[in-house]
Formats: C-alpha cells, sequence, structure tokens
C-alpha cells in the first residue's frame, strides 16, 4: 500500500510531548507570520520539499486526537484502507457546515462579508464557479485542515492558495486588503479574512470529479451529540438533492436547516429528560466516539 508522511504542527504555545509520536513534525515554533496560521508552515513544506506522488500528505494541528479520537497509528491504517482514493478527509463533527448548503455560506453565517469575498477572489483568478448553488456534504466537507492528500491535489490546493497569497501581500490591492482584514473568531474580531477563505479551498477543490475522495465518518463527535441528529438530516437531504437533482430535497434542506436552533433544543431537552423516542438514539450516535 502507498506510504503516508502525516504531520503535526508544532506550533508556539504547544510542548512537542503533547504531539503523537507517531506523527512527522512540522515546526512553525518560530511564529514568523502568525497572520497565515497553518497555512505558513504548510506552504512552506510544500514549496520546498520534494513530493512522491504515490504518498498521502497531511497536516494537523496539535488537537487531532482531541478533535477526532484517533492516534497517527489509526489515520495512517484509515489511509491504507483508502489507498485507491487521491484524498482522504478527517474532518471531526461537521454538523455546523450541515445546518448550511455549502462551507461558504457556513462562513458567511460565522464571518459575515466572506461569501462576497471568496466570489471575487475567484473572478480576479478567472475561474468560473458558483458558490451559490455549490453544496457541501459528508463527502466532501473539510474542516480544520484535516485531511490527506496525494501530490497532484496538493499542487491544485497551492496553486490557488498561492494566488491568495500574492494578493493579500501585495500593498495597495483592494481585494488584498479584504483578505487581511479582522474578522470575528471565537469571540474576538482578530483573524484575517484569509484565513477562513483558505480554510474552504480544499472542500471547493474536492468537487471536482478527477479527484476521487474518501471520508472517515463526519458525525463522529466527544460532546454536544444533541446538535448531530438535524445535522445528520439536513445532510442527508443534501446528498439526496445533489444525487437525484429532485427540488423537493432542497427545499425540505431549506425548511429544516431555517429551524435547526428550535430542534437541537428540542433534541437536548428531550435527551436530558431521558424521553425514550430520543434518548437511545443520541447514546448511539455519541457511541461512535468510542468506536473509533
Amino acid at each position: 500500500m502507498p506510504p503516508a508522511k502525516l504531520y503535526q504542527i508544532l506550533n508556539h504555545y504547544t510542548s512537542p510531548s503533547a504531539l503523537d509520536p507517531g506523527f512527522l513534525v512540522l515546526d512553525n515554533s518560530a511564529n514568523l507570520r502568525p497572520d497565515w496560521y497553518e497555512y505558513w508552515p504548510i506552504r512552506n513544506f510544500l514549496l520546498a520539499q520534494p513530493l512522491d506522488e504515490a504518498v498521502f500528505y497531511g497536516f494537523f494541528s496539535p488537537k487531532f486526537k482531541l478533535k477526532t479520537n484517533l492516534s497517527a497509528t489509526q489515520a495512517h491504517a484509515f489511509l491504507r484502507d483508502a489507498a485507491a482514493a487521491d484524498v482522504v478527509l478527517f474532518s471531526p463533527s461537521i454538523q455546523n457546515t450541515a445546518y448550511h448548503l455549502n462551507v461558504f455560506a457556513h462562513g458567511e453565517a460565522e464571518c459575515p462579508g466572506l461569501l462576497d469575498l471568496s466570489k471575487a477572489l475567484f473572478a480576479r483568478l478567472g475561474i468560473a464557479t458558483d458558490l451559490d448553488s455549490m453544496i457541501s456534504d459528508s463527502r466532501n466537507t473539510v474542516n480544520s485542515n484535516y485531511f490527506a492528500a496525494k501530490p497532484r491535489f496538493w499542487r491544485a490546493w497551492l496553486a490557488i492558495t498561492e494566488a491568495l497569497f500574492a494578493i493579500a501581500e501585495t500593498p495597495g490591492d483592494p481585494l488584498g486588503a479584504r483578505l487581511c482584514a479582522p474578522t470575528s473568531y471565537r469571540g474576538r474580531v482578530a483573524t484575517p479574512m484569509k484565513t477562513f477563505v483558505i480554510e474552504r479551498i480544499a472542500s471547493w477543490l474536492v468537487h471536482d470529479p478527477s479527484f476521487t475522495v474518501r471520508a472517515r465518518d463526519p458525525f463522529v463527535a466527544r460532546n454536544r451529540i444533541y446538535k448531530l441528529p438535524v445535522a445528520i438530516i439536513c445532510d442527508a437531504l443534501k446528498i439526496a438533492y445533489a444525487t437525484q437533482g429532485r427540488s423537493q430535497y432542497k427545499d425540505m434542506f431549506q425548511l429544516v436547516s431555517g429551524l435547526y436552533r428550535s430542534l437541537n433544543w428540542e433534541v437536548r431537552i428531550a435527551g436530558a429528560l431521558g424521553v425514550s423516542r430520543v434518548r437511545p438514539y443520541l447514546d448511539s450516535l455519541a457511541a461512535h466516539w468510542i468506536k473509533m
């Protein structure tokens, strides 16, 4: 089976001992460009290192185990089973994206202006795409850069992200200024918008049918299990619409997704009260975290 080279990014606030020894280390402890977050060390690696066409490469944060409940050994095993794929997704608990038609719509909900900014970027690059109708589901959603891919995919990814990088680094470029403008993240307005645009490029790329994609169960979650039932329903409706093309599926997705907050509260309360028609299914969903 083709081997994999999986790296864990050592940042400036993480001790080397906190990393999984089964991963290689990508050292970003100097934190020379904090405004580019994980893109900076990944970019430097891809620009400098020769890549083996048969090898999966992945670059994960120190929280990989916390978010996925996978060790490096388990991640390597999953990749061995997915050797025929070009891209393998380890996206953890994608419920927040599932409530939206695609990752750009989700980004817009979290960071207002991201959708129009992404459209402007693709237009500048001369790439025709319709971000309003794009469908992100559990087969093609990338979270937290948790994916491994062969070099053909990484080259396509780097071509777009490097173009974004050049625009953002050009003084006086209006689009670059928009990419560098801070947006809200975890209660603070400090993270540049470019970070969240880059995070969505992989999800956009895997829609290309020339790439074979395999996803590890994206609804495995450590907590907030009550969010999963509605998210799974939304995901199933999006897959049905994407594969069948029937507008009823999209209409029902929009109906259910528009009610997700109130539906989540109903599920949460019923689960807390031990309602027999709810609690066993939440327990079953929770058990997938341990099984993985």
